[in-house]
């Protein structure tokens, strides 16, 4: 086991340190106002170990052949990924742009060790909404395990809010995989957000 002092230097590189405790300092994002290359750097960080379980992009070219549009990436510390473990939250899909064709988007909660935040991912099949495939929307501390769900739920939600108040997006269409946020606590959460659009 790592002793407090050691897990930071021994977990992140120099430029890993300076990224996250930047991001910390100015979390929440707003993607319409805010940089989000410190967001889309931890989003990295925290899932490294889990990309492939990530939305694959899907487009099609004129010559029929398919693209995958996401990019994987290599983690600058091998170690983290035996040490970090994202939990999934969920995943819905937004809408279908044509028949077979979604736009699906994943959540994690990663907990960083040394940092004693667990940050708030979303992961998106493209890159043409926010620019970047994954980005840390939020952290939170917990004082006991059962806490994750309840305060990940919150930054889930204010995510939505965003989208529904700068991009007025509509309620999402459906939830494709349920995780630490349940199928019953997701809709009672995607329902607050867009019912009080319906009714101020």
């Amino acid at each position: 086991m790592f002793q407090e002092s050691m897990i930071i230097p021994s977990l992140y590189t120099r430029e890993d340190q300076e990224v996250i405790e930047r991001w910390i300092e100015h979390s929440p994002i707003v993607p319409e106002r805010d940089d989000l290359n410190d967001a889309n750097r931890v989003a990295e960080i925290a899932l490294s170990s889990v990309q492939r379980r990530l939305p694959q992009g899907v487009s099609i070219r004129e010559d029929a052949s398919m693209v995958i549009g996401r990019k994987t990436w290599n983690c600058s510390v091998p170690m983290r990924n035996d040490l970090l473990f994202p939990m999934h939250l969920l995943d819905i899909n937004w809408d279908d742009s044509q028949p077979g064709f979604s736009w699906p988007e994943s959540y994690y909660a990663t907990f960083l060790p040394g940092y004693n935040v667990y940050a708030v991912t979303i992961s998106q099949g493209s890159g043409d909404s926010n620019g970047y495939y994954d980005l840390t929307i939020g952290s939170f501390q917990v004082e006991a395990p059962a806490e994750i769900e309840a305060k990940a739920s919150l930054i889930v939600q204010a995510w939505w809010q965003s989208r529904q108040q700068t991009l007025k997006k509509c309620g999402w269409k459906e939830l494709l995989k349920s995780g630490k946020i349940d199928a019953d606590k997701a809709l009672r959460l995607r329902d607050e957000v867009w019912n009080a659009v319906v009714n101020p």
